[in-house]
């Protein structure tokens, strides 16, 4: 996700974006995301909390801790 994107407009007037090639999950593509702060992690770095009435997944020991 922090790839760059470069944008330029074509003679016809059009806008393309060209980016490198790849997934921005790296691993083995098992991830979930974090409820909190929206960061994909491995199911590992994850624990669920009960969260307005329903059972969420959130960074352990919380979000700041992880890079």
């Amino acid at each position: 996700m922090s790839k760059d994107t470069v944008t330029a407009v074509r003679q016809d007037g059009l806008r393309y974006a060209s980016k490198v090639g790849g997934s921005p999950f790296l691993g083995s593509g098992h991830t979930r995301s974090c409820f909190k702060c929206g960061k994909h992690r491995a199911p590992s770095s994850l624990q669920s909390i009960r969260l307005l009435g329903r059972n969420e997944v959130v960074c352990k020991p919380n979000c700041k801790a992880e890079p």
